[in-house]
């Protein structure tokens, strides 16, 4: 009898061979083993009715319908079927695994018929959708250097004695289980939980600490849960989670690391399905964009934000999608507006680096998260409305993401207007006193029509003291203040983003006052909102941009301390440090990643240096908080205008510069590296890199067909100033794409910019 499996049933072996089935023994009584064998059987045993269950079935310990000469079960498997007892006894065959140890999350979900193949099975493969298994507790940890797809056929020889491995293998090495090979290498700590478990205590972290930060708020949880417990969520934006939240919050010894693996597989899966833009994507793109530049790792941030971007302009988020239900028309807005406000961080106030635009979004601004929780409808506007009449105060319910649009569109203006300031020998004084003010005048409108439930006030900071939407609220009134300190620097002399001196003697020296009472105000304004924090014992978890106007915040103060204009307003030198050494603590309390680590040794050893250098300082001592934190804690108050101050504001009619902020035409800079001869000689060239002196035997820049100004800086003004080791392109790359690696930062992690720390040397 052939009981071997018919050809082309691709199924795994059953594994029962020999010692697996009964084995025919010698009856030690001959004479009861049959009834015609002799008088020897006994009269009182009744005779034995025929079999109702064939040997088959009763082998495999199921039910069985007893027909003849196939039953029923025999009959669809295909196999062969007998009802004599004797046979049993006798065979020794190996009868095919008809049904798989455990099946596809897909095929679970749907009660389907699962082949249990790997990478895929027969169902997912055939629709075109993501195979994905659930983990098994037992399962061994992969190879590292499996890959993706190197996992064996459940037809291969090795199959059975590699089952208990195979059983949890997956594409990815990382969700095999939270035991990743690496730590059998000494790659990194052994984790005893299976990616399941770590997924859930990820989902709970993320939205309870991370969600709120304004450029994670495009998911909503209770739909995303729903679509993970159906086995829906792929897999990339399930890593990116574990990774973003591992590195944001304490998820446990080893996990950081863990985490980091997990955002390398999510990477590699994206961009191995490169070709087939989805929103998930965009949304795991944004996790480890954000990611990577925690990490002090711009390159790859860089380049994967222009994926993202073009994912985006793909599936038109940039639109509208009336067609859709509130719920994925507002995630699809917070993911658009999410890339704008990176987009604005990237791109450093150059054109050239601008992937988007506020003209270019045609989508409404994101409506208050309570309504998006909860699935509430609400009419928002534009960040750029359609017709120029005045702008309403906002609503009160208005969303934090949408404050921090607008916040940041501001912010994109004033950076953008610096540069040109810098590098446009042709704008005369007056025109720069016009723009000034009237982005002063933006700055001022904004604080002026936020509701009174975002009005900066100890109050209102203590009441969200220990709500996750902490840091959102402090956000936003640090960047406010940060925008006054990056316009108003500009009359500041060798620092970076300042105008040098021959510039700036040709305005009116109460104009130049009034900038430098303002660039005080606003950093000492930020030294308070610091205080308050560690006042109230709160530490929310704040992402790199808190850190980073933490930073400019106390360089600010010390540069305005060397120079002597705190002089000119009682501040004394002792005030000054601890000021600085409030910033200090706050990054260190709020602030994680290998990008803030960088920030925090940096400032410590400025503030350490400076704290030497400042000994004995013959500067009035007064107090602070009586003289000048009055000034500024009033939101409204703050500004101080020109006729406050006794200025006399730019009258647009004396000349042909209209007083309204527009986009700027000048050509900033097709590439923002400038020659020698463009610096001023006052400039200290020793605080550059070496790779950025020209070099007069190897031959200047190229020449740049726009003009260029003689007071130019090579130094970018802008969030991410000095906080990269550059884009890690040795080849000479990162100058075939205009990219300035003193963008980023000076060599060796240093954040000491031209002209800025000059005066520490």
């Amino acid at each position: 009898m052939d009981l071997d499996p018919p050809a082309g049933a691709d199924v795994p072996p059953y594994g029962l061979t020999g010692s697996s089935l009964p084995e025919a023994h010698p009856h030690p009584h001959p004479s009861l083993a049959n009834p015609a064998d002799g008088p020897g059987l006994s009269l009182d045993r009744r005779p034995k009715k025929s079999s109702t269950t064939c040997a088959v079935c009763r082998f495999r310990k199921v039910r069985c319908n007893g027909a003849r000469p196939c039953c029923g079960n025999c009959q669809r498997l295909g196999f062969p079927c007998s009802y004599d007892d004797a046979d049993v006894d006798a065979w020794s065959m190996s009868l095919p695994r008809r049904r798989v140890k455990q099946a596809c999350l897909s095929c679970h979900s749907r009660k389907a018929r699962c082949s249990g193949h790997l990478p895929s099975c027969e169902r997912c493969r055939v629709q075109g959708i993501e195979c994905v298994y659930r983990p098994n507790k037992r399962a061994k940890p992969s190879s590292a250097g499996a890959g993706f797809g190197d996992s064996k056929s459940p037809n291969s020889p090795d199959r059975e004695e590699n089952r208990d491995l195979d059983e949890g293998r997956n594409e990815s090495p990382a969700l095999t289980d939270a035991a990743s090979s690496a730590s059998d290498h000494h790659e990194g700590p052994h984790i005893d939980e299976s990616f399941n478990s770590i997924v859930s205590r990820a989902f709970d972290l993320f939205f309870r600490h991370v969600h709120h930060m304004a450029m994670f708020t495009f998911l909503h949880r209770a739909s995303l849960m729903e679509q993970y417990h159906a086995g829906k969520v792929e897999r990339p934006l399930l890593l990116a989670i574990v990774g973003i939240t591992s590195c944001l919050t304490d998820m446990g010894p080893g996990m950081r690391e863990y985490g980091n693996r997990c955002i390398n597989d999510a990477e590699a899966l994206l961009l191995a399905d490169y070709s087939r833009p989805s929103i998930v994507k965009i949304q795991a793109l944004i996790f480890v964009i954000k990611h990577r530049i925690l990490c002090n790792k711009f390159s790859s941030a860089f380049v994967l934000h222009s994926f993202a971007s073009r994912y985006a302009t793909a599936l038109r988020l940039n639109y509208e999608a009336p067609h859709l239900r509130f719920l994925a028309q507002e995630s699809r807005r917070r993911l658009m507006w999410a890339m704008y406000c990176i987009d604005t961080s990237i791109c450093g106030g150059y054109p050239d680096f601008v992937l988007w635009r506020a003209d270019q979004i045609h989508v409404y601004l994101p409506c208050n998260e309570r309504n998006f929780e909860f699935d509430l409808p609400q009419q928002t506007e534009k960040l750029v409305p359609d017709s120029h009449q005045p702008r309403p105060p906002l609503a009160e319910d208005v969303g934090t993401l949408a404050l921090h649009a607008r916040i940041l569109h501001i912010r994109q203006k004033i950076i953008e207007f610096t540069k040109v300031a810098q590098y446009d020998r042709g704008m005369e004084a007056a025109e720069l006193q016009g723009r000034i003010f009237a982005l002063d005048k933006e700055l001022n409108d904004f604080a002026t029509n936020l509701p009174t439930s975002f009005q900066f006030s100890e109050n209102s900071l203590r009441l969200r003291a220990y709500s996750p939407r902490l840091c959102v609220f402090v956000m936003i009134h640090i960047w406010w203040r940060q925008c006054y300190c990056d316009l108003y620097r500009l009359a500041l002399a060798d620092i970076n983003g300042g105008l040098p001196q021959s510039m700036l003697d040709m305005f009116d020296q109460g104009f130049l006052e009034h900038c430098h009472r303002q660039c005080v105000d606003h950093s000492l304004a930020l030294t308070l909102i610091f205080s308050l924090i560690q006042k109230l014992d709160a530490k929310p978890v704040a992402d790199i941009d808190l850190a980073m106007c933490a930073y400019q915040c106390a360089r600010m103060l010390m540069h305005l301390f060397q120079f002597n204009i705190f002089s000119r307003f009682g501040v004394a030198a002792d005030t000054v440090m601890e000021q600085a050494q409030l910033c200090l603590q706050t990054i260190k309390d709020c602030c994680v990643g290998p990008a803030v680590d960088c920030i925090v040794a940096d400032l410590e050893r400025l503030v350490n240096r400076d704290a030497r250098a400042v000994t004995g300082e013959g500067v009035v001592s007064t107090d602070l908080s009586q003289q000048t934190m009055p000034q500024i804690t009033d939101a409204s108050g703050v500004l101080n205008t020109p006729a406050a101050t006794g200025l006399q504001a730019f009258n647009p009619s004396s000349g042909a510069v209209n007083n309204t902020v527009s986009p700027f035409t000048h050509p900033v800079m097709t590439a923002p590296w400038m020659s020698e001869t463009a610096f001023t000689p006052g400039l200290d060239q020793q605080t550059l890199p070496q790779d950025v002196h020209a070099d007069p035997t190897k031959g200047g820049t190229p020449n740049l067909s726009a003009p260029r100004s003689e007071y130019g800086q090579s130094e970018l003004n802008n969030e991410y100033d000095g906080t990269f080791a550059g884009l890690g392109l040795d080849d000479g790359f990162d100058y075939n794409m205009g990219v300035d690696m003193n963008m980023w930062a000076t060599n060796g992690g240093s954040w000491t910019a031209p002209g800025f720390g000059a005066w520490m040397g």
